[in-house]
């Protein structure tokens, strides 16, 4: 049977033309595009443009019937949204599992879970808190998480327009309900993205209000309470487009996202829609209507569902690929949307067996769910076969859990926090108490430097939190509220260590892979002549550990894909030491102690690279546990040759008259 697909009525092909640009933006900042560092503003387009379509279909309803279809309004999204979503999940699942290595798939089969049931931005919101969390940022689902909030304000919209309905009897009445909602939602996302950062990025009520913005301007009473003259729409069009663009070139995550900074491209994108409904003709709705746009935004769905595990994927096969290469391969990403929405998306949505038949249509997206779970669940039992099919495997496997046997939650301040959590080691009574202070990049020496004490009779202190170095500087992105958080915990740290006086301090910290930036040095010199200077004023010795070189990949997953694919180009997973030493940020570490008696530096480096290559494995022990951390097991390997350093340390401060 021929199935044709009617436009609406109220169809706006400026709309079309807007999605074109959200979806652009995306696949431009997925592609690493140049200019368009900021393009994952796109998503709050879409945000908006889903509260104002949704509002108007349902306000419409509601005024031609008086009453609104529920179970055929949910039938309807589940003709236009789960079809292609359910292939495009079956079609990654089954990529992945013929090319990921064990731990990737595995993850990925958890994210498709959360997908299959609308779940997957509450699944990536656990994911990314943890400090130690699997990298979701190559999860090949990790785009879901924004279809999820969708479907998440799709269940409770309609009730929310019909309470608005039966309180009050006018227009007015539910913009003045909608209002308060998205105040209220916005407060909410303000508030939370300085203290849980994941939650308000991730989640529908801290995102709610980006809806609501696109509610609040289908349901404007305008006509009769704002007159403006056509010609005023032009201008507030244009004011909102370039709005939009400016968001996507110039917005910083470290400003605090998503927080007020979203105001730019959502009010942007309000007024756009707000000049395209009282003037059809003006210059941006006409830009927007021009085919191509229109054409682009008619595929943004199925583009949005297939871009981002083509890049992930292709990636995988192709390490190190650039940004000429991510874009050919989202263009060919069009080309499978092209498909997915001509032979799946409309063939499903409009067909004449399933409309008007909302009970057909609730079956189908039952099955098609369950068939979602099934292949997830078959591709997980997949991976933990993978995960456990040889020894080598294995060992590779267990790798990325080798963090470091303290017990973290008692003795490591978590993100976030300021509290100082001291955790005590060894012989309580011993006269040679040394102290190991810093980030994750000190917590990784723990295994060594324990074992260390142990065999010596020395007592141990630890004084650690993620995220936050030893060094006074706050290295990366990060919000003020988390840069203030992480100064608070070092500022109470050194008190309560100096209270303590230990024999040694030993500081680890990560440069953030700090050498070209000639300015970021300059900070990373003063800030580490701050942490020092505070201890030695105070006749403290202190040890700084060099950070460790940093390889370019994930090097269990590199080796997990190397065991697995004959063909994978990453071999034996070494790599450049001139690339992963950062000889600049520890040179501005030396010139930071300048004058500074009680200093010593320890730098290991030659236990990692031999000349101009550093190791993935040594001796049989994987040396990396993800892309920054080393392995407990090769940081207790160590242990002899830092000891030797301590030792000396230690005798320096004998002859210096300290303990």
């Amino acid at each position: 049977m021929e199935v044709h697909a009617t436009r609406s009525p109220t169809y706006r092909p400026d709309i079309e033309g807007l999605r074109g640009i959200a979806v652009l933006l995306v696949v431009a900042f997925h592609c690493e595009i140049p200019l368009v560092e900021s393009g994952f503003v796109g998503v709050d387009v879409f945000f908006v443009l889903s509260g104002y379509l949704i509002t108007r279909l349902l306000v419409t309803e509601l005024r031609n019937t008086s009453r609104i279809a529920l179970l055929e309004f949910y039938a309807r999204r589940i003709r236009r949204l789960l079809p292609a979503s359910t292939v495009s999940l079956l079609v990654t699942l089954l990529a992945a599992a013929l090319l990921l290595a064990p731990l990737e798939l595995g993850s990925a089969s958890q994210a498709a879970n959360a997908t299959a049931v609308y779940f997957a931005n509450m699944f990536f919101a656990s994911e990314s808190a943890g400090y130690f969390a699997p990298q979701i940022r190559t999860n090949p689902f990790l785009h879901t998480w924004s279809l999820a909030v969708e479907e998440q304000f799709y269940l409770f919209w309609p009730l929310v327009i019909i309470v608005g309905a039966r309180r009050t009897a006018t227009g007015a009445g539910l913009w003045a309900l909608l209002l308060g909602l998205t105040l209220l939602s916005l407060g909410a996302s303000v508030w939370l993205t300085s203290s849980k950062p994941a939650f308000a990025f991730y989640g529908l009520p801290t995102r709610a209000w980006e809806f609501g913005m696109g509610g609040l301007a289908a349901s404007l009473p305008l006509r009769g309470v704002i007159e403006l003259p056509r010609r005023a729409w032009s201008p507030i069009a244009c004011s909102g487009l370039a709005l939009i663009l400016l968001s996507a070139s110039l917005l910083r995550v470290e400003w605090g996202f998503p927080g007020w900074i979203v105001l730019a491209p959502v009010i942007g994108t309000t007024a756009v829609l707000i000049a395209g409904s009282e003037n059809p003709s003006q210059v941006v709705a006409v830009v927007l209507s021009a085919p191509p746009l229109r054409n682009i935004g008619a595929l943004s769905y199925s583009w949005y569902l297939w871009h981002w595990p083509c890049l992930v994927l292709a990636s995988a096969a192709l390490p190190g690929l650039t940004t000429p290469g991510r874009t050919l391969v989202a263009i060919a990403a069009l080309g499978l949307a092209s498909l997915s929405h001509y032979l799946v998306e409309q063939p499903i949505r409009f067909h004449p067996a399933l409309i008007g038949h909302a009970g057909r249509t609730i079956a189908l997206g039952a099955a098609m769910t369950a068939c979602s779970l099934v292949a997830a669940f078959v591709c997980l039992h997949w991976s933990w076969r993978l995960g456990a099919s040889s020894p080598r495997m294995q060992a590779i496997t267990a790798a990325p859990g080798d963090i470091a046997t303290l017990r973290r939650e008692e003795c490591v301040t978590g993100l976030g926090m300021r509290d100082v959590k001291l955790c005590s080691f060894g012989n309580a009574g011993s006269a040679t108490h040394i102290v190991l202070f810093g980030d994750s990049h000190a917590l990784q020496w723990f295994n060594a430097i324990e074992r260390i004490a142990q065999s010596n009779g020395w007592r141990l202190t630890t004084v650690l939190r993620y995220g936050c170095s030893a060094t006074d500087y706050f290295v990366g992105e990060a919000t003020a509220a988390e840069v203030a958080d992480c100064s608070a915990w070092r500022s109470g740290a050194l008190t309560r260590i100096v209270a303590l006086q230990p024999t040694l301090v030993i500081l680890g910290s990560s440069n953030g892979r700090l050498d070209d930036d000639s300015a970021l040095l300059d900070e990373w010199r003063a800030g580490t002549r701050r942490t020092l200077q505070a201890l030695t004023d105070n006749r403290l010795r202190a040890v700084q550990l060099r950070d460790t070189p940093r390889p370019p990949m994930d090097i269990p997953t590199c080796l997990a894909r190397s065991a697995r694919h004959a063909w994978y180009p990453g071999g034996t997973c070494e790599f450049a030491a001139d690339q992963s030493t950062y000889p600049g940020a520890f040179a501005a570490e030396r010139d930071a102690a300048e004058g500074l008696r009680y200093v010593t530096f320890v730098d290991l480096t030659s236990r990692f690279c031999d000349g101009a290559v550093c190791a993935a494995v040594l001796d049989g022990t994987i040396v990396y546990r993800d892309q920054s951390h080393i392995t407990g097991a090769f940081a207790a390997s160590l242990a002899p040759a830092l000891e030797m350093e301590l030792r000396t340390a230690l005798a320096q401060g004998s002859m210096d008259g300290r303990k």
